[in-house]
């Protein structure tokens, strides 16, 4: 299974089209978006047949967007966040607790605009970065998640 990433468009969607580019090159069958705005990718679910699921960031209204998702794929179970409830911009504690709490094996969030790619006490811990305002000298970018013999894996790409 082949997952692409993205979280903080802020309304590039030049940026949202080139992420979607390099999912589509990669093989992703599933887009996750990490808030900030989810809604630059709707109708990118039929545009590049492609499962997108969403999570509200600090700047989505939408009264139908979850804070939170547990989305589960080949036996493996990912939290989604935006991150912003879980305080990541201090720590990645109480994001890898609730992970594992929830049982899952990744945990995804948004909102620092910094990609942060680690494995905490077992349980991946993935920040693809902003694909409109990077922070502390990053770049535009988004990731790929693999799930394979191997387990979870992630990368960064910059766009």
């Amino acid at each position: 299974m082949i997952i692409g990433v993205l979280s903080d468009t802020h309304r590039d969607l030049h940026s949202v089209e080139r992420a979607f580019k390099l999912f589509q090159e990669k093989g992703a069958t599933v887009v996750f978006h990490l808030g900030d705005i989810n809604q630059d990718v709707t109708g990118k679910d039929r545009e590049y047949n492609m499962e997108v699921v969403t999570v509200s960031g600090n700047m989505d209204f939408e009264p139908w967007s979850a804070r939170e998702v547990v989305y589960e794929g080949e036996g493996v179970r990912f939290l989604l966040t935006h991150g912003h409830y879980h305080d990541v911009r201090a720590t990645k504690r109480h994001l890898q607790e609730k992970a594992r709490e929830l049982g899952c094996s990744a945990a995804l969030f948004g909102h620092t605009h910094i990609p942060y790619n680690n494995r905490e006490k077992g349980i991946l811990i993935f920040n693809p970065g902003s694909t409109a305002f990077p922070r502390e000298g990053s770049k535009k970018s988004a990731g790929i998640i693999w799930v394979d013999e191997r387990g979870v894996t992630a990368e960064v790409f910059f766009l």
